[in-house]
């Protein structure tokens, strides 16, 4: 477990920086709000001392800046610093992560390699190799890395986890699945394993299973931002918005200005609203139910009956329009009967006298009126109510908006990874709704 403690000195104070520790204070810096507050803190005091100091602290100092800026997710800006710094093997490792985050894939292999011989395990550098062949798409230059890798350091989690995940992007699912329990046997909560496991069962629709995963994922810290974001994901297709909204906190908790997860919280927020409406609506359907049983289906005596009809009081809708004094002032309406008609309306929650809005259904009206038809297929698909799964999947598939679904058929929806009938069964819904459905496919070529 990694302490919140924030330690600059720990870090920094060694003759020759260690990677090791490096790792760990950023770890540090993405458990609390106030560590990142402490972090800006740290980058404007080092900015300043640079100005004042001698030319080997200057140095020094520029170097733990650029690392620093690094750690804020402050890529480019390290770049900048820790280029001037190249020829110092511990810079040019943390140049290679600032290019491999930015997808400068090339560069940052060609700075991992320089960095070879830094005080880190050699592994440690190998695996980052790897891991940017992958990222890079040359999965089998990545393969043949790992493959290579494995002959002495087959006991290390990350390496059947970048196997893995290599072989899993190849669609060798059974092979990817070996290793990632390989990786899960050595580390059973190492966190990208149990990342990758949790994706794939979501991607599968299998909520349940993916869950058990993700949870097991966000034990580790700092908290996993992609597993938590993908969690509240599950939780919104759920309708537990509560839980949802709770996995959203926490990732802004360690990233204050993570973007999606504020996206994500805002319309979490939403949901919970939502949820509430629709309550509000079922609860009132049931009552404006309640009020139209008419007054015949109740045992009354006759002489109640014959008041309420002279009356023209047929529903229970009708009685609560009326107080007692008005029924009382009526002709042979007396105690006895109104006795009767207050027993009735209480069994159903009602009471005479009560007002009922006789625009309810007003109040509730959604308009789904679909004018501008001609601006339907520009639509996102974003905008369609589809539930969090459905749209992830479509989303993988690059299908920004209608127009693009339309001209997709059922059968290459289904060929894709994560596809259920059910979700083109959704689609297909929700397109009839429009006036669309999905391309029949006679005359494609």
């Amino acid at each position: 477990m990694v302490s919140s403690e924030l330690d600059f000195k720990e870090a920094f104070s060694q003759n020759e920086l260690s990677i090791e520790n490096i790792n760990t204070l950023k770890k540090q810096v993405y458990t609390t709000k106030e560590n990142h507050e402490k972090l800006e803190k740290k980058l404007q005091a080092l900015r300043s001392s640079i100005k004042d100091a001698n030319d080997a602290e200057a140095k020094e100092n520029t170097l733990i800046l650029g690392i620093c800026l690094w750690i804020a997710g402050k890529q480019e800006e390290a770049i900048e610093i820790l280029t001037e710094l190249k020829s110092r093997k511990i810079a040019c490792y943390f140049l290679g992560k600032c290019h491999q985050e930015l997808e400068n894939y090339e560069k940052a292999i060609d700075c991992f390699e320089r960095s070879k011989g830094t005080d880190t395990k050699e592994f440690e550098i190998l695996i980052d190799i790897a891991e940017t062949q992958r990222m890079s798409g040359d999965l089998q230059s990545a393969l043949k890395s790992i493959e290579k890798l494995s002959k002495t350091y087959d006991g290390e989690a990350s390496l059947h986890y970048q196997w893995a995940h290599c072989l899993d992007d190849l669609g060798e699912d059974e092979d990817a699945l070996t290793h990632y329990n390989r990786a899960l046997e050595i580390n059973p909560s190492h966190p990208d394993t149990l990342f990758r496991l949790a994706y794939d069962l979501d991607l599968s629709g299998e909520d349940e299973k993916a869950l058990e995963y993700y949870e097991k994922c966000i034990q580790e810290v700092p908290v996993h931002t992609n597993a938590m974001i993908n969690m509240g994901l599950l939780y919104e297709d759920n309708d537990n918005y509560e839980k949802a909204v709770s996995c959203y906190e926490a990732v802004l908790q360690a990233y204050p200005n993570h973007e999606i997860a504020k996206l994500y919280l805002k319309d979490a927020r939403a949901g919970i609203n939502m949820l509430y409406d629709d309550d509000k609506v079922k609860k009132e359907d049931i009552e404006i139910e309640v009020l139209n049983i008419p007054i015949s289906d109740f045992e009354l005596s006759v002489r109640s009956k014959n008041c309420l009809e002279r009356m023209n009081i047929k529903t229970l809708a009708d009685l609560t329009q009326v107080s007692e004094l008005e029924l009382l002032s009526y002709k042979n309406f007396g105690e006895t009967s109104l006795t009767e008609i207050t027993n009735i309306l209480n069994q159903k929650g009602l009471r005479l006298g009560q007002a009922v809005d006789e625009n309810i259904h007003n109040d509730i009206f959604i308009d789904n009126d679909t004018s501008g038809d001609t601006d339907i297929l520009s639509t996102p698909v974003s905008e369609m109510d589809l539930s969090k799964h459905c749209r992830k999947v479509v989303e993988k598939m690059g299908i920004e908006t209608i127009d693009e679904l339309v001209s997709k058929t059922d059968t290459e929806l289904l060929e894709q990874k994560g596809f259920k009938q059910a979700d083109v069964d959704e689609i297909k819904d929700q397109l009839d709704k429009l006036g669309l459905e999905l391309y029949s496919g006679n005359n494609k070529e």
